[in-house]
């Protein structure tokens, strides 16, 4: 069955660790659906940023929350990712930065924060309709009825490498090593925190990208798909 130039009214989620390519095979398969990305994980880094810039206490939920309710994001296909606007700038660098990544944890297990940004990333979708959405609970929490569920993985030191790799094409001088501790930190921190865990969403297809190349995985996913509609 053929897929249509768009699909209309379809939710796709994927979930999976940091480095196991959910962005880009979400942006991919939204591109080849013609449907639309809702880079979800952007929203946090949002808020990250904004508390690096002025200041803010990571331990202060109140003002984290704040933060969130009070900006503005915008996002839009640019040079073949995802642009983010925040408050009208263009943040799609900054936010990749390793001293956002670092601290994103704040405001990813803040209930308060998440609270404010789910709701946001929901309105967003509405605003969609169909659309390819990644993170690490959209088809647990903010999704749990999504058409389809997808859930990718890779080994740790595979993502840390394509992680270490992504820094170092944006400028960014870091060393491996280091990229894989934060990763180790950081798989720890998503499974275990109370809020918004990363899991594997019910009903969700598991797909391990270690030994795969993303237009592999994209494929995989798109197969997927037109086997279910």
């Amino acid at each position: 069955m053929p897929i249509p130039a768009r699909i209309w009214d379809m939710i796709i989620t994927i979930d999976g660790p940091a480095g196991s390519g959910k962005s880009t095979a979400a942006r991919e398969l939204a591109k080849a659906l013609g449907i639309a990305h809702l880079d979800t994980g952007a929203t946090y880094r949002a808020v990250t940023l904004l508390a690096l810039r002025r200041g803010v206490d990571f331990t202060d939920e109140t003002a984290l929350a704040d933060l969130a309710r009070g900006m503005e994001i915008q996002m839009a296909p640019s040079g073949g990712r995802v642009g983010v606007l925040l408050d009208g700038q263009d943040v799609t660098d900054e936010i990749r930065t390793e001293a956002v990544s670092s601290n994103s944890q704040y405001a990813a297990s803040s209930a308060a924060v998440r609270d404010v940004l789910v709701e946001l990333q929901r309105r967003l979708g509405q605003q969609l309709g169909s659309f390819v959405t990644e993170g690490r609970d959209q088809g647990s929490v903010v999704f749990p009825d999504a058409d389809i569920k997808f859930y990718l993985d890779a080994t740790p030191t595979e993502r840390a490498r394509r992680r270490h790799e992504e820094l170092r094409s944006h400028g960014q001088q870091t060393d491996y090593e280091t990229v894989l501790e934060a990763i180790v930190q950081r798989d720890s921190r998503d499974r275990a925190r109370n809020v918004g865990p990363l899991v594997v969403p019910d009903g969700a297809t598991v797909i391990d990208t270690s030994d795969t190349e993303i237009p592999q995985v994209t494929q995989k996913l798109l197969d997927h798909v037109r086997a279910l509609r």
